[in-house]
């Protein structure tokens, strides 16, 4: 008995000494944004071969190392790799992130906003929408309230860092707390989107008995009206006037987005690059 738990004991210290699956993720996701051939460049597939037989470790007991050639000198910005060499990635995801980057840290709410009012975008309007106006702010409401009721448990947290469960407005020395801050955040907001999920799609009592081209129908007029409550001028002016007197929050722009898959496909139909929801 003793004679297997120090078994035990050795294997585990193996495996913790010879872990590598970060390391080499992370080479991957390095060699697959330097190569124009992306995750078919050579170097990915042997990191990809490795990662399978590390993962396999604890039943194979084989270790990998990872090859000289294959570690990497530099790491593309995104990955926001302190403690090395940085440099600009020219890739999607590198455009993506300094572009989230500088809408989050780089400009207010106000510099997005022309008039006083949020971009918006008649592609979103689909005829029927207007039946679920009603409904489509009773719940717009009641979705901000929760929202703000969490921004104010976060406080100095921005409706996007919520929204995405990342924060960007720590500085960037702070790297450990901002991990350790991360960790807790990325929670906060799941459950309340999950909550306005389900609200969403429950439309009908009857809804069991629908074609599935009706429930798209109804989805789409319903994830319209919930863009338009939000996005529209006329909507946003309403929702001003019903501050509190000497109130006045900044604008919140997520209601919509809980149903991005619909919106999404009215914006694909409305460009003709798709016939309909599936």
């Amino acid at each position: 008995m003793l004679l297997l738990s120090q078994d035990l004991i050795d294997f585990f210290l193996k495996n913790m000494a010879s872990e590598n699956i970060g390391r080499i993720s992370n080479a991957h996701v390095v060699h697959a944004d330097i190569s124009e051939y992306g995750a078919m460049d050579e170097k990915c597939i042997q990191l990809a071969e490795l990662a399978a037989t590390a993962v396999d470790f604890p039943k194979t007991g084989k270790i990998v190392r990872m090859p000289p050639s294959l570690r990497p000198t530099k790491y593309p910005d995104f990955m926001e790799k302190d403690d090395a060499i940085s440099y600009k990635s020219e890739k999607i995801i590198g455009k993506l992130y300094r572009t989230v980057r500088y809408y989050i840290l780089g400009m207010p709410l106000e510099s997005l906003i022309k008039d006083g009012m949020p971009a918006y975008d008649i592609d979103l309007e689909v005829p029927g929408a207007s039946h679920f106006f009603l409904d489509a702010w009773q719940w717009k409401c009641a979705y901000e309230s929760r929202l703000n009721a969490l921004l104010n448990q976060y406080s100095g947290c921005t409706e996007a860092e919520l929204v995405t469960g990342v924060i960007w407005s720590l500085a960037d020395g702070r790297k450990r707390k901002k991990h350790e801050a991360n960790e807790k955040f990325s929670h906060a907001y799941p459950e309340l989107h999950q909550e306005f999920r389900r609200v969403f799609e429950n439309i009908a009592a009857d809804q069991d008995r629908m074609s599935d081209e009706k429930k798209n129908l109804v989805y789409e007029m319903k994830a319209s009206a919930w863009y338009q409550v939000t996005y529209h001028p006329e909507w946003i002016r309403f929702s001003r006037e019903k501050e509190p007197h000497g109130e006045e929050r900044p604008a919140r722009l997520s209601f919509p987005w809980i149903a991005i898959d619909y919106l999404a496909c009215i914006k694909m139909r409305c460009r003709g690059q798709a016939k309909h929801f599936t």
